[in-house]
C-alpha cells in the first residue's frame, strides 16, 4: 500500500515539474520572438504619443557603465505591457546574455493606465529597465508592446537609442 502511495506522489511531482518546465520554455520562446522582432525591425521611433520613454547612461566605480530605459507617464490605457531592451552590437544574432525585460517571464500582467497606480493589481506608474555594459557608448533597441482593454488588439513600438557619455542622448529613426 505504501508503495502505491509513494508511486502516486512521485508521479504527481514529475507531472508538476514537467508543466513548469514547459511554461518556462514557452516564455523563453516568447522572449526570443520579441528579440528577433527587434533585430528585424527597420523603423524605429524617437518618441511615443502614448507614453514617455527616455534613456540614460551612468559611469560606475568599477569602470563599467549602467544604462537605464524609462517607460512611464502613459497617455492611454495599456494592458498586458511587455518591454524588451537589447544592446545592439551590430550582429543579427540573439545574445547569450539575458537582456532586461518586463512582462515576459513574470507570472503577472502589468498595466500602464493614466493616473492609476496599484502595484498589487498590476497597475504600475512606470518601468525602469537597466543593464551593465563595458563601453561608454551603447546602442539600445527597445520594444514596447501592449494590448487594448479587451486584449484583442496588440500595439508595438520600436525605439533605437544611441547613448554616449560624451554627447547628449539621441534617439534615431
Amino acid at each position: 500500500m505504501r508503495k502505491y502511495v509513494v508511486g502516486i506522489l512521485i508521479s504527481l511531482l514529475m507531472v508538476g515539474c514537467g508543466q513548469s518546465e514547459t511554461i518556462l520554455k514557452e516564455k523563453y520562446e516568447t522572449y526570443k520572438l520579441h528579440y528577433q522582432s527587434i533585430l528585424n525591425s527597420t523603423q524605429f521611433k524617437q518618441t511615443s504619443a502614448n507614453y514617455t520613454i527616455s534613456s540614460s547612461l551612468t559611469s560606475l566605480n568599477d569602470g563599467s557603465f549602467r544604462y537605464d530605459v524609462f517607460v512611464d507617464e502613459p497617455n492611454i490605457a495599456m494592458y498586458d505591457v511587455e518591454i524588451l531592451v537589447i544592446v545592439d552590437n551590430g550582429l543579427l544574432l540573439i545574445s547569450d546574455e539575458m537582456m532586461p525585460s518586463i512582462g515576459i517571464y513574470e507570472d503577472v500582467e502589468y498595466h500602464l493606465i493614466p493616473y492609476q497606480v496599484n502595484a498589487e493589481l498590476g497597475y504600475q506608474k512606470g518601468f525602469n529597465l537597466n543593464g551593465i555594459v563595458n563601453q561608454s557608448k551603447v546602442n539600445l533597441k527597445v520594444l514596447v508592446m501592449w494590448k487594448d482593454y479587451f486584449k484583442i488588439k496588440t500595439e508595438r513600438e520600436y525605439f533605437n537609442f544611441i547613448i554616449d557619455l560624451n554627447t547628449p542622448v539621441e534617439a534615431t529613426e
